[in-house]
């Protein structure tokens, strides 16, 4: 079973928890939403934050979330997962959440204001989502990744302009 190989327990383990497919998937969303919840606490900047206060919080997002990448990831592509309004309401003021970050990260001139702050976001999430896809088929070492998905996030949304394609 997938879900049991996602997170890390056997299929005997998950049949004794839970009755039903649904219930585990309910189980796995509600905690999604849990974890994620957390991660984001560091983009509960105030409006005043300067700069500096935002480039940490920033770095602190990102790492923050990366042990969330596989879980989100699963629960975002199933069908029953998405159909259940309890979590689509979660992802939605999480989506709140975040976007008030990145917007006050364009207002401070530290992210790109061409960029609309969901692009941004759906940015870090394909990013998160290719690093944990990476370590989980062998090909990323597990230390390695918040660096490349910082370094590759930020390449891509900060204001420094982007390498020229042609030399």
């Amino acid at each position: 079973m997938q879900i049991a190989a996602g997170i890390g327990t056997s299929r005997a383990t998950l049949s004794r928890r839970y009755a039903t497919r649904e219930a585990l998937l309910k189980a796995v969303a509600v905690r999604a939403i849990q974890v994620v919840d957390e991660c984001l606490t560091p983009a509960d900047l105030p409006e005043a934050a300067d700069g500096a206060a935002f480039d940490a919080a920033l770095e602190d997002l990102v790492l923050a979330l990366m042990p969330a990448a596989h879980l989100y990831g699963f629960t975002s592509r199933d069908a029953t997962v998405l159909a259940d309004p309890e979590f689509r309401a979660g992802v939605h003021r999480q989506d709140r959440r975040a976007l008030a970050f990145l917007a006050l990260g364009q207002r401070l001139g530290r992210l790109r204001g061409d960029l609309p702050p969901y692009w941004i976001w759906y940015s870090l999430w394909g990013l998160l989502d290719a690093a944990a896809e990476g370590v989980r088929d062998g090909h990323l070492a597990p230390r390695q990744i918040g660096h490349l998905v910082l370094t590759s996030f930020l390449s891509g949304a900060h204001t420094a302009p982007p390498p020229s394609a042609h030399p």
